[in-house]
């Protein structure tokens, strides 16, 4: 799994692992057949036979160790253990699988609404995610705007994980391109209101490395995002911005037609990360400040996606004390009101239009802040883990 800025890490640590209870489904059927190298009909109705069985354990089950090994078992028989065998075991596995979990979910849905019913779902979705496949990750669409922020990360997680991404990008395949749009548009929509620091960096990430066009869309609703939380001095997990840059940032690489944009968003987002820095220094607490220097920092080595010959100015300017030398390297490379900066002028963006026609060379200005004392420290909580450039 990725590393994300995840604020539950020890109950995602009980996810992958979980104790060794004993249960009831047995395996022994089902691992002679994946030890076949080819397979008749009767051990097609071996493997829905302990799917059925796997599932309805699963399902009375109220433990989440219990649950997670359940899961381990059924991913664990997910392959046939010859290579021959696996052309006709694995689509035969995930025929079966993708009923048995549509049930499941049917009969979730209809449970009381309470920790066991959001446990039950969860896991369902962790299972989905763990098997990788694209056809059956369909199933998390319904739940991308859960109002319960695991059961909407798990759901994202399904249709972002690098397996399903590999498949969705085999364009030689009318279904997998299908797919890639119909999940692309579900997830811009999930985007628009999503406010979780760990989720918007599994869409950034996923979106960044999509083929299909539709990809953009979804990053360029995470940047505004971002952006309108800036503008709004809402902001709490600055280190979030390095992902959401980095894949600004990345995206041309997949889609070169549409560097432009993603290049001005990248801009519009880093302009206002420094000017958060410049004017928070008497307002906010020190833990946001230094979160605020790591991603000034680590996103110079992102700008080199689109200026090769920056030479780390930003990372200088903060080192020698920031102030001035910070406003003047800010305005050189974004711009200023009264001239084009290095990144437009090499990209071939402006930032729109003033009022009497003439063209915006300086990126929207950040306010001062609404609080006129400096707020306290946060609580200690984990911060995103700074991505590989």
């Amino acid at each position: 799994m990725q590393k994300t800025y995840f604020s539950a890490t020890a109950l995602l640590l009980t996810i992958f692992f979980p104790c060794f209870p004993v249960f009831a489904v047995s395996t022994a059927k089902i691992d002679a057949v994946r030890n076949k190298e080819t397979l008749s009909e009767s051990d097609t109705e071996v493997i829905e036979e302990f799917l059925v069985e796997a599932l309805e354990e699963f399902l009375a089950k109220t433990d989440f160790s219990d649950i997670a090994f359940l899961r381990t078992t059924i991913v664990s028989r997910s392959s046939s253990e010859r290579e021959s065998g696996q052309f006709q075991y694995g689509p035969r596995f995930i025929t079966a699988i993708q009923k048995q979990i549509s049930q499941a979910f049917d009969k979730v849905l209809k449970m009381p609404d309470d920790q066991r019913k959001q446990l039950l779902t969860m896991n369902l979705l962790i299972l989905i995610n763990d098997l990788g496949n694209a056809e059956l990750s369909k199933a998390a669409l319904d739940y991308l705007q859960n109002p319960d922020i695991m059961i909407r990360y798990w759901a994202v997680s399904c249709l972002t994980n690098n397996n399903v991404l590999r498949q969705l990008n085999m364009t030689e395949s009318a279904e997998n391109s299908q797919l890639a749009e119909q999940f692309a548009q579900k997830l811009q929509t999930a985007a628009q209101a999503e406010q979780s620091g760990d989720i918007l960096i599994l869409l950034a990430q996923f979106a960044s490395s999509l083929k299909q066009p539709a990809a953009n869309e979804i990053l360029k609703e995470i940047a505004q995002n971002r952006i309108n939380l800036h503008l709004n001095w809402q902001v709490k997990d600055e280190m979030v911005d390095i992902w959401i840059l980095k894949a600004l940032a990345d995206r041309p690489q997949a889609d070169p037609q549409n560097a432009l944009v993603m290049a001005k968003n990248f801009a519009i987002l880093y302009s206002l990360v420094i000017q958060r820095y410049i004017l928070g220094q008497e307002t906010l607490p020190a833990s946001n400040i230094r979160n605020l220097v790591s991603v000034i920092a680590q996103s110079e080595k992102s700008l080199l996606r689109f200026l090769p010959d920056w030479q780390g100015n930003l990372r200088r300017a903060i080192e020698k004390g920031g102030g001035t030398l910070l406003v003047t390297e800010h305005d050189f490379l974004f711009g200023s009101a009264n001239a084009a900066g290095k990144l437009p002028t090499v990209m071939g963006f402006d930032y729109g239009k003033n009022p009497d026609g003439s063209v915006k060379t300086a990126p929207p200005t950040l306010q001062k802040p609404p609080q006129a004392k400096k707020q306290p420290e946060n609580k200690p909580e984990e911060t995103a883990a700074e991505p590989n450039q």
